[in-house]
């Protein structure tokens, strides 16, 4: 544990000041206020009242200070509860995936499908996606089996669930259970003290120390992760990020800021923040890949983003209220845009939808077989596992009732399943049933049942 310096001693001027403050903001002050209390109401009769009214109208006195200590004891104590409550959380989430694996056998692929349907059952019952409850259910397995000194920290309230994420992320790739103790213990003294942000840098700076591994081996592995992916957000935006080394992200960045910064001179009225978004995007969508053959991303020259864009009729023909637009599988979108990119398209699907539940209908094609699956996948909009929002274009399409088991190839016994919750059905692990066409009634291996409805599009 660090030590504190001790403060210097103060001057005789300095103790001086001190003593007249304190004579204003206690001694004289509390009973000038006293004094005019006094004249007003007369003399305390009842003690207890007087104590009362002494504690609510002199400040500086010990009922102000009592006062302000239950209302920061009342702050702290939800996030003590929450802590705990999150510790044993933890246990009994890995508790569950050590049960599932366990049922699952010897097999590892057994094990995983058997961890799957726990995950998928929990997913349903929380109402959040399986990655999130996956995710979750990783989390508490490393923090019980690789972190157990963070987990009581937890628990004890002398960590938050913030700085046990910092030591789990930061430690969970050193190699030796004896590296990653050393490293517990080290971080944790550490945690006791700051932030869950300040501790993240020392977090990596012991990790790195203490890895087997020399971090420029693990940059480079690292650096085959690199990606860009897309999140939705509301009111029509989408958030798009990257996965970059650092010095390129900071390169970006920089130069993002200087071009923005170089416009806002010219007098633009846009804000920093703005200014760099228009010119990310400007630069993404106008912007040409290099020809050079060994530059990574040749393969993208000519290629072309398709985006499936669902308007209504009426709105497409100027009549704003019977919008808005939304991108298949996604949410509403801009109508301006969702314009321009109806009058650029190459062709256009006409969707007739039921006017009151916005279910599809019907989808206009020549060939049956490929207008069924356009159907269904307009119809379905995404994954019909309760919890899946996996993209329709990624899906399998499935018969609720098997095909071998005199299932028929119809539009009411098909529906559109991600691989992994088709292998969950297929094995049996969870049952289902179109209890009307498009409605789907799923069933849990314990008895926990969820209906899933078909996407709505206005």
């Amino acid at each position: 544990m660090n030590t504190t310096t001790p403060y210097p001693e103060p001057t005789e001027l300095d103790a001086r000041a001190y003593e007249d403050w304190e004579a204003w903001l206690g001694r004289d002050r509390t009973a000038d206020i006293k004094e005019a209390y006094l004249a007003r109401y007369g003399p305390f009769e009842d003690p207890q009242v007087a104590a009362w009214e002494a504690d609510r109208f002199f400040p500086g006195t010990e009922g102000e200070e009592r006062h302000r200590q239950s209302l920061l004891d009342e702050v702290l104590e939800p996030q003590y509860v929450q802590d705990r409550a999150l510790a044993k959380q933890q246990r009994v989430l890995a508790e569950l995936a050590e049960l599932a694996e366990a049922d699952g056998g010897p097999t590892f692929r057994n094990r995983d499908l058997a961890l799957r349907g726990m995950v998928s059952e929990l997913a349903v019952m929380l109402r959040l996606a399986d990655r999130t409850v996956d995710a979750r259910v990783g989390t508490a397995y490393s923090l019980v089996h690789q972190f157990p000194q963070t987990l009581d920290a937890l628990q004890c309230g002398a960590i938050g669930f913030g700085h046990a994420r910092v030591i789990l992320d930061r430690g969970l790739n050193l190699g030796t259970p004896e590296a990653r103790a050393e490293y517990e213990q080290v971080v944790l003294e550490r945690a006791v003290e700051v932030t869950p942000g300040r501790l993240d840098r020392f977090a990596q700076l012991t990790a790195a120390r203490l890895g087997a591994t020399p971090f420029e081996e693990r940059h480079k592995k690292a650096r085959e992760e690199r990606r860009v992916w897309v999140t939705e957000c509301e009111d029509g935006m989408s958030q798009v990020a990257a996965m970059l080394p650092t010095v390129l992200a900071e390169g970006i960045w920089d130069r993002l800021t200087k071009q923005a910064k170089a416009v806002t001179d010219t007098g633009d009225p846009r804000t920093r923040d703005q200014l760099r978004a228009d010119l990310l995007t400007e630069l993404l969508l106008t912007g040409q890949p290099d020809g050079d053959p060994d530059a990574p991303h040749r393969a993208g020259v000519g290629i072309r983003g398709e985006v499936a864009i669902v308007i209504p009729a009426l709105a497409l023909a100027g009549d704003e209220s019977a919008g808005p637009a939304s991108m298949a599988g996604r949410g509403p979108i801009d109508m301006d845009t969702a314009r321009r990119l109806a009058a650029d398209a190459d062709q256009l699907v006409r969707l007739i939808t039921h006017p009151v539940s916005g279910m599809t209908v019907a989808v206009d094609s020549y060939r049956p077989s490929a207008k069924m699956r356009r159907y269904l996948r307009w119809r379905d909009g995404r994954c019909r596992f309760p919890s899946c929002n996996a993209s329709p274009w990624r899906t399998d399409l499935d018969h609720t009732e098997e095909w071998q088991h005199d299932g028929k190839t119809e539009i009411d016994n098909l529906a559109n399943l991600c691989r992994g919750h088709h292998t969950l059905k297929s094995i049996g692990a969870w049952k289902v049933k179109q209890v009307t066409p498009g409605v789907l009634e799923w069933t849990s291996p314990n008895g926990v049942t969820a209906t899933d409805h078909p996407a709505r599009w206005n």
